[in-house]
């Protein structure tokens, strides 16, 4: 349990997988959003088991907490609000805003999955829905997750077997807004690009997983390599486990041409390595924002991102590749590194930050504590 905060509303916030994104959304608003904040965070591990079990676990682990005369709480799409809810009486009538991250109605994608994957997925798909509709406010990091998420919620409808609840995406449309997911570069406060020469600098900065598709970047690299073009690499990002074995296999391949590989706990040894690097490469087959490449961008950083999910809605046409064009923007970019270094790429994020972004978080809580509020996303939120 952590707390923050000497004034203000009383605020509860509840994340059952404590990492990345979602431990960083925590650390901001609890900076950001003057309250008296008590957060409940469970380890950000066994996704599953967290999405399953967090409302059985916290209602007799936490009962005290959550019986407290809270003014709201705010809850990621990893918690099955609804049931929580049912389980903890004394949250019934706290108004929640509920943050999507990511989303379980359409994950994994169509497509890129087995159909028995999706179908042992139908009761997280959901769990998401009715955290949506149980929430006073609904926070997509994203025009394209809040897309996607609603029309996966209409075809879901049409995948019940009976008694089919009706309108379910219309209602949560309704009090949905899109806020980006901010960044906070405190951290890296009086860390320069110091000029450079040399090969081309690459970064991989993601989550150790198969729905980043490491295989097509490693491939990538690895081509690269046999092609003779100079290139040194940053490999960073949270490492599971059980990492795809990709990883142990690519780290024997580039050999020398590795700088760093692994995880920076360290936030500010991060951040040196984003400034380090030329380009980050995102080769993601799921993305709803893309926290680490924002990051890396603010860092100034080059941008070589799919022209899917996304991207097209946060970064230019010049800076994305088609299917099969990682390898030739790659090869064009390592045959001449100052391509990556002739630009300034930090204002393509600027407006990512918590310094933009506080007070659009700040007036969304005041939205979900108004008394008889109303559920309409206002246009600058749209």
């Amino acid at each position: 349990m952590q707390s923050a905060g000497t004034s203000g509303p009383r605020l509860l916030f509840i994340e059952p997988y404590l990492t990345a994104s979602h431990a960083a959304l925590l650390r901001g608003l609890m900076a950001h959003a003057p309250a008296r904040w008590t957060a409940l965070g469970l380890p950000g591990r066994h996704w599953r088991w967290r999405m399953r079990g967090c409302p059985a676990f916290l209602a007799r682990e936490a009962a005290g907490v959550l019986a407290a005369p809270w003014e709201g709480m705010v809850c990621s799409d990893m918690l099955g609000l609804a049931e929580l809810r049912g389980l903890a009486p004394a949250l019934a009538g706290v108004p929640a805003l509920a943050v999507f991250h990511e989303n379980q109605l359409a994950y994994p994608a169509p497509g890129r999955a087995g159909q028995g994957q999706q179908e042992r997925d139908l009761y997280l798909a959901f769990s998401n829905l009715t955290t949506a509709l149980a929430a006073r406010r609904v926070v997509f990091n994203s025009r394209f997750h809040r897309d996607q998420f609603l029309a996966a919620a209409r075809e879901l409808e049409t995948r019940l077997p009976d008694m089919r609840p009706k309108g379910l995406a219309g209602d949560i449309a309704a009090k949905s807004a899109v806020l980006p997911m901010p960044i906070d570069p405190d951290p890296a406060r009086g860390l320069v690009r110091e000029p450079r020469s040399g090969p081309l600098r690459i970064l991989w900065n993601h989550r150790w997983a198969q729905d980043k598709a490491p295989e097509y970047f490693f491939a990538a690299l690895e081509a690269l390599t046999d092609e003779g073009l100079a290139f040194e690499l940053a490999v960073l990002g949270p490492v599971p486990a059980k990492p795809p074995p990709v990883f142990a296999a690519a780290r024997e391949a580039l050999g020398s041409r590795v700088k760093q590989w692994g995880h920076a706990d360290d936030r500010r040894e991060y951040w040196q390595w984003l400034h380090w690097a030329d380009v980050v490469v995102s080769t993601a087959r799921q993305e709803y924002f893309g926290l680490s490449v924002a990051e890396a961008v603010w860092a100034g950083c080059r941008p070589l991102v799919p022209d899917d999910l996304v991207y097209p809605e946060l970064y230019p046409d010049e800076l994305r590749y088609g299917p099969e064009g990682l390898l030739p923007a790659l090869r064009q970019l390592a045959a001449d590194p100052g391509r990556a270094r002739e630009r300034v790429y930090r204002p393509l994020a600027e407006g990512f930050t918590w310094q933009a972004q506080a007070s659009a978080w700040r007036e969304m809580i005041e939205q979900t504590l108004a008394k008889g509020a109303n559920h309409a996303a206002s246009p600058s939120q749209s």
